[in-house]
């Protein structure tokens, strides 16, 4: 009988969460091996994910007073019962907040006019769960892929509606693509040369216009691409332009000239132009109106300059949001595993989380918002006693979640907990497998407020699950 036969019949009497999560600890170490070990997990996976957070008690309330955290969509969370039954450290979720940003964004499309030239690709690598981005299924909203994988994955979860910007690739990959049906930006002029050859069914080419060492056509190889395609007696469906990230609403608003200047004297015939991403988000506010691109006055600007610029009006405007639509839709709850740490160097709050969780907020120098709660997550809102760093749990010097020092108030003890903020973008998604730190388990909260967990936590021997057990000799 395989591993996964013997989990089976080992488990199919236990069909509650909480029977799993104790039969797990239990044996996580019992077992041929560590393939015993993911074969439970998985099993186990199965479980939790059928009802274990479902069946929360429904007459259960979040115990915070009003303090940051009733002022986001974390208020309506009951974050022991997750804590509880998921443990720390976790990703949590909100499946309104997702909604609520995307219809922020369509609605001042439509204020401009613009409501039936506007689409949305929202891109897949910044946050890969497909149940998050489940929601973009029924908005009539698309994903912006990269690699094969991710075509996969999506299309085994239902996801139709694509772009894809794979960088630099090979012709069999361009192949794939073209066979996929799905606008593919390519990023040379070799590439674009190749995939009229093949007789690919659109093309769509990618330009760098900061001349940047990002892949893309470069500023000073458009005519080269003009004359290939008249060669070819092919039209391009679009252009996307990679104008630089977190940028501000002024600075996209002077983008909109970039693109139709490219527009109108290289490619007057393309069905649609793709403005990217680069809207930025920021992270150091409370304030949802204040933290959020302003595509209100963004989208008006574009009418006027789309007018002015004779833009024809068949020709779509697509853009890849992706910081201010996911940024804040989740939050990194974390354990606090001992009182606050001072000593002649530092201050620190010892936590079960790794900077290895998010790493790009240490190499970003993202100041996330962070609120601490106790252990019944009542929100500790008391002056602050000291400040200190937010500390992980591995031996690595630099070990810290996020940059720099923040406030702690009094009462943080090693029951209590650490939430940290805007995290639904480029940071579960980013963990990294140094220092062998398992990924944490990932939950979402639907619009009707019931949690759901989305991610198994992985357990000791994550790190090896593809290690093999005996040397396979290569002939």
């Amino acid at each position: 009988m395989g591993v996964s036969s013997q989990v089976r019949v080992r488990l199919e009497s236990r069909t509650s969460g909480n029977e799993c999560c104790r039969f797990l600890a239990r044996h996580r170490r019992a077992g041929p091996g560590p393939r015993f070990g993911f074969a439970l997990r998985n099993y186990c996976s199965d479980k939790l994910s059928e009802g274990m957070l479902a069946s929360a008690d429904p007459s259960r309330k979040p115990t915070s007073p009003k303090g940051r955290s009733f002022n986001s969509w974390l208020k309506n969370v009951d974050l022991k019962m997750i804590a509880d039954q998921v443990g720390t450290p976790v990703f949590i979720y909100s499946e309104a907040q997702l909604r609520r940003n995307l219809g922020r964004v369509r609605s001042a499309a439509q204020a401009a006019g613009l409501g039936e030239r506007v689409e949305l690709y929202v891109p897949f690598f910044p946050n890969s769960n497909p149940h998050v981005l489940r929601p973009l299924q029924e908005l009539g909203v698309g994903l912006l892929l990269q690699l094969p994988g991710e075509y996969e994955i999506l299309r085994q979860f239902g996801f139709d509606r694509f772009i894809v910007s794979p960088g630099h690739v090979a012709d069999e990959e361009i192949t794939f693509w073209s066979r996929t049906g799905h606008p593919t930006f390519l990023s040379s002029v070799g590439e674009v040369e190749y995939a009229l050859r093949s007789k690919a069914p659109t093309i769509s080419v990618r330009v760098d216009s900061l001349d940047s060492g990002k892949p893309g056509v470069k500023i000073g190889e458009l005519e080269r691409l003009t004359r290939l395609l008249r060669e070819y007696d092919r039209e391009l469906e679009c252009f996307e332009v990679y104008c630089g990230s977190g940028n501000s609403r002024d600075e996209m608003i002077g983008i909109i000239e970039t693109m139709f200047r490219i527009f109108n004297d290289h490619f007057p015939s393309a069905r649609s132009v793709n403005f990217a991403g680069g809207h930025g988000f920021a992270y150091e506010e409370w304030d949802e109106s204040a933290k959020h691109f302003d595509w209100h006055e963004y989208f008006q600007a574009l009418a006027e300059t789309a007018r002015r610029k004779d833009i024809p009006p068949h020709v779509r405007f697509l853009f890849e949001p992706a910081r201010d639509v996911l940024a804040d839709t989740a939050v990194l709850l974390l354990g606090v595993k001992r009182e606050v740490i001072s000593n002649p160097v530092s201050s620190l709050v010892p936590t079960d989380g790794s900077r290895m969780l998010m790493p790009s907020a240490q190499l970003r120098d993202r100041r996330h918002n962070i609120v601490f709660f106790d252990a019944d997550m009542a929100e500790l809102t008391g002056e602050s006693s000291t400040s200190a760093a937010l500390r992980g749990r591995t031996i690595l010097r630099n070990d810290y979640i996020l940059p720099g020092e923040y406030p702690v108030p009094a009462g943080v003890d090693a029951r209590s907990y650490v939430a940290i903020f805007d995290v639904g973008a480029y940071c579960a998604t980013q963990h990294m497998e140094f220092l062998n730190v398992p990924p944490p388990a990932e939950v979402l909260v639907d619009v009707d407020g019931a949690a759901h967990l989305i991610t198994s936590r992985g357990d000791d021997l994550d790190k090896w699950r593809n290690l093999l057990f005996g040397r396979k000799k290569l002939s």
